[in-house]
């Protein structure tokens, strides 16, 4: 089966806590469930239990245009959209 790497972001569901808003992983999986649950289990779980909220996975993808950047943007040569990380961080945690 061949894997990706996925970006993973989480955000942080109590803004009062001194800590930061955004949480941006990367993971090697076969899918973006087992991305998920890799950074769940070795990073969020290890933190405060529900201070963190997985809120998007996006699959790297190295070669590509950037013409409309957004979440799921890509540009070129760059291993994550920038804008992507932007958008991410500036998104409210949905309920």
């Amino acid at each position: 089966m061949t894997k990706h790497d996925y970006q993973v972001v989480a955000r942080c569901t109590d803004p009062s806590h001194p800590g930061a808003a955004t949480l941006i992983y990367t993971a090697h999986a076969a899918s973006i469930q087992e991305a998920t649950a890799k950074v769940q289990k070795l990073r969020i779980d290890k933190m405060t239990p529900g201070l963190y909220r997985i809120t998007q996975v996006t699959q790297r993808e190295p070669e590509c245009t950037c013409a409309e950047p957004g979440l799921g943007g890509r540009c070129a040569g760059e291993q994550w959209c920038a804008k992507v990380e932007a958008a991410a961080a500036a998104s409210p945690v949905p309920d």
